[in-house]
């Protein structure tokens, strides 16, 4: 029996995430386009901006979908910002 290996990435959710989640992505199939997406740019940001984008997330200051127009107002900050000395 060939079987293909399908790798799995699972974590601890409440039961009010549970059932909401179940309400919002119904089917396997939509859960996973979904949630392969999310993961893929939330480890793009990491990749990106490392610490400073988890500490964002974690801090619950700025919503998911705040984080990259605030990711870019950083990096505009960033290239523009006065050099210490000058």
């Amino acid at each position: 029996m060939d079987v293909e290996y399908k790798p799995r990435f699972s974590f601890e959710i409440t039961e009010e995430q549970r059932l909401r989640a179940n309400t919002c992505f119904p089917t396997y199939g939509l859960r996973k386009a979904i949630f392969g997406k999310i993961l893929d740019d939330v480890c793009k940001l990491i990749e990106t901006h490392g610490g400073m984008a988890i500490g964002i997330m974690m801090s619950e200051r700025v919503k998911i979908k705040d984080i990259i127009p605030a990711m870019k107002e950083v990096e505009t900050y960033k290239k523009t910002k006065p050099k210490k000395g000058a």
